[in-house]
């Protein structure tokens, strides 16, 4: 096999890789002319009549081969064009001109030359058809426990700080969404959020350990011992790649509402300058709809689009969309990588493309999510495919090592409080202590990248198989200045991004730090009170009431002496209902014998309605219709045109309102909001609805007095249904 790859194609000298076709066969020279003209052919007879047969997979092999056959041919006619002309202005005697045609025609001549010959995409293209129906194989480290390689970063370099509590995740897997409020206990989250940012630093506060971390990150990207000044800018990149409305697992709402707290509460980071953002999706609506009355000047979801020319990669990637990055992450003063625990790809003897590209996606593959075009990333991620390994390069260490985005990381998060065994799964209990065939409920940050990203994998590889060479970018890594791949990264002169190894087993989980052995990995488990004071769970029936109306607010605490709701005593576990005439906070307290307060706070808005948005008066396009129950609901299995429905709306007067809709839907749909033609929100998202009961989503929207046209768009299933739309006011 390794021959007969050799003798069709040029391969690279270190990774063995297709990167174009082996132009010193003398007998493919001879017969690439034909092989290119039927593949010409084959392709104009197929796509000319039916465009969309492009997309086909034999168009996909046939059309690079097709365009370095016409490149070919471009450059034998355009170099015997430029010879004849130049021959003819020399015997002209028009010297001057003469040599400039030859130039230029040269120039022209060998691009479409280097085109037809090192054709890279012929080579992806081919790459992607010969992974199909091949084994993933399944991974077995090649380097020996406690063997480090690379150099630890951090202010305790090489620590990665975990914190587990088996109640903060106490949901059933059954009982309605993992990321309701009533199945995590906020409180919980805050206590192993907080317990792994101390532990990165010597603070025993955690507002002197934000400090720290920011006057540390500044003084290496040469800025002084600066703390946060206000005003710079913060984006939170989150993992929302199932759109995080469904029991798919994506980011937490309770971690990111936690984060969120300690920035503005804490550091005193004003809202408006943090972004909560995944560029590559559009639905956050689960963490929109927790976390946005409590914080409601945060920017919620990047959609200011993207910067282009920015990320510029060492080997494979040309694609100009894949060098764009998200407006947020580009005009940061900081990023804060925000992951999961997750596992991308389940290993199969049969690989397609839905079954996942690569090992894992922690905080290296959640970048993804800041690029501007993920597929050309995929083929150099594939580390288990028989064309890459070990030793080859992988466009994770690229953005890793990028000024702009891990060079700019102010600390990595992993949100574990549920498992995702794959790209789209749902929750997975690990069986070993201490999760006990549990929920994983914990927490991860580290200043070494390296480091926190070698130790998710062994977390996962404890409990689930991985496919093979999974650990090969974090090889390039470690030892990015003289990576296993000879590949000469952008990022060299850094020489390592960070310390990997694997531990010593399972079940100790001890790393070289750990065994004072090397100068590797530690892992600091943080020590958490057993029975300390907690909130397992505060929440209201509903979040906004429409007119005069009441809610019931539901709590129950832990541990606690004294327990208060809005300064009155109450019961440790209880409900209440409350008139609510105003947008209201709540705050419930619990003190605990030893005098240490938790609390959490919940915000309930009162609305006025101000305009209905009849279903009939609207004006549809694409697949919307109404349904027999006088629903706007989709005709399609699942649609992907321009679905718009356009009313034309009154208000009194100029201010913020908001667009409230009643749906009911079994697929996470993120919709766009248009006013008078421009877009104000891709934002506006729903969550699957539990027992097809109708659920209400609001979200803000600037309106002027008078007449204006409103216009929604939306993407999904059929399943999706709209009861009605309606523009509220806030009553204050």
């Amino acid at each position: 096999m390794e021959k007969i790859k050799k003798w069709f194609f040029k391969t690279c000298p270190k990774s063995g890789r297709i990167v174009g076709v082996n132009q010193k066969n003398v007998m493919l020279k001879i017969f690439f002319p034909l092989f290119g003209l039927a593949a010409l052919v084959w392709f104009l007879i197929r796509v000319i009549p039916k465009p969309n047969r492009i997309d086909y997979p034999c168009q996909q092999v046939a059309a690079p081969i097709a365009f370095s056959f016409l490149a070919f041919i471009g450059s034998t006619l355009t170099g015997f064009t430029t010879w004849k002309k130049f021959r003819a202005l020399w015997h002209s005697h028009r010297f001057c001109m003469g040599m400039g045609v030859l130039l230029t025609g040269i120039l022209l001549t060998a691009s479409l030359y280097v085109m037809s010959v090192d054709n890279m995409v012929l080579g992806q293209v081919i790459r992607k058809q010969i992974d199909n129906d091949t084994d993933m194989g399944e991974f077995i480290p090649i380097d020996k426990p406690n063997t480090p390689m690379g150099t630890a970063r951090g202010i305790h370099p090489g620590r990665v700080a975990w914190a587990h509590d088996a109640k903060a995740a106490a949901w059933d897997g059954k009982h309605g969404l993992y990321s309701d409020a009533d199945n995590n206990s906020q409180t919980r989250v805050e206590d192993m959020l907080e317990g792994v940012i101390l532990a990165l630093t010597n603070q025993s506060a955690i507002g002197d350990a934000w400090d720290e971390l920011f006057r540390t990150f500044n003084q290496r990207k040469g800025k002084g011992t600066v703390g946060y000044q206000k005003g710079e800018k913060i984006a939170i990149k989150i993992n929302l790649n199932d759109n995080g409305g469904s029991n798919i697992i994506d980011a937490t709402p309770q971690s990111v509402c936690s984060l969120l707290y300690q920035l503005v509460e804490v550091v005193g980071v004003p809202q408006n300058c943090i972004t909560v953002y995944d560029a590559q999706r559009r639905g956050i609506s689960a963490v929109y709809t927790y976390v946005e009355s409590l914080y409601p000047d945060v920017v919620y979801q990047n959609w200011g689009g993207f910067v282009p020319n920015v990320i510029h990669y060492s080997s494979e990637i040309t694609d100009e969309g894949a060098m764009s990055l998200a407006r947020a992450a580009y005009e940061a003063d900081y990023m804060i990588n925000m992951a999961l625990l997750k596992r991308h790809s389940e290993p199969t003897k049969r690989w397609r493309d839905s079954a996942g590209q690569t090992g894992i996606t922690a905080t290296g593959k959640n970048q993804f999510g800041s690029v501007g075009k993920v597929p050309p990333l995929h083929y150099s991620i594939r580390d288990w495919s028989s064309f890459r390994g070990m030793g080859t390069y992988n466009c994770i260490v690229d953005l890793m090592a990028h000024e702009r985005i891990g060079g700019n990381t102010l600390v990595y998060i992993v949100d574990g409080m549920y498992v995702n065994p794959k790209h789209n799964g749902k929750a997975f209990r690990f069986k070993r202590a201490p999760f006990n065939n549990g929920w994983t409920s914990s927490f991860f940050a580290s200043n070494d990248q390296v480091a926190i990203e070698s130790v998710v994998l062994d977390f996962i590889y404890s409990e689930l198989p991985l496919p093979a060479n999974s650990d090969n970018f974090l090889h390039e890594a470690a030892n990015i200045g003289n990576p296993p791949s000879g590949i000469l990264y952008k990022g060299r002169d850094q020489q390592s991004l960070g310390v990997h190894e694997h531990w010593n087993n399972p079940d100790d989980r001890l790393y070289s730090r750990n065994l004072g052995t090397g100068e590797g990995i530690e892992l600091y488990r943080v020590p958490l009170k057993a029975n300390r004071a907690a909130i397992e769970t505060f929440y209201a029936d509903r979040s906004v009431v429409v007119g005069k109306g009441e809610v019931v607010l539901y709590w129950n605490t832990s541990n606690g002496q004294k327990v208060l709701l809005n300064g009155k005593e109450v019961a440790g576990k209880g409900n209440l209902i409350v008139a609510v005439k105003r947008t209201s906070s709540f705050e419930l307290l619990v003190e605990d014998a030893d005098g240490k307060v938790v609390k959490q706070r919940l915000v309930v808005r009162n609305m006025d309605e101000v305009k209905d948005c009849p279903v009939r008066d609207a004006k549809l396009e694409g697949t919307f219709l109404i349904n027999d129950q006088g629903q706007l609901a989709l005709s399609g299995e699942r649609s992907k045109e321009r679905n718009v429905a356009t009313w034309n709306i009154q208000v009194p007067k100029k201010g913020k309102y908001y667009l409230g809709a009643t749906y009911t839907g079994t697929d996470p749909a993120p919709a766009f909001v248009y006013l008078n033609g421009e877009k104000v929100t891709e934002n506006f998202g729903f969550l699957v609805t539990v027992g097809n009961q109708p659920r209400d989503y609001y979200f803000p929207i600037e309106l002027e007095k008078g007449t204006s046209t409103l216009q929604f768009e939306i993407q999904g299933r059929r399943g999706n249904r709209i009861h009605r739309l309606f523009i509220v006011k806030e009553r204050n």
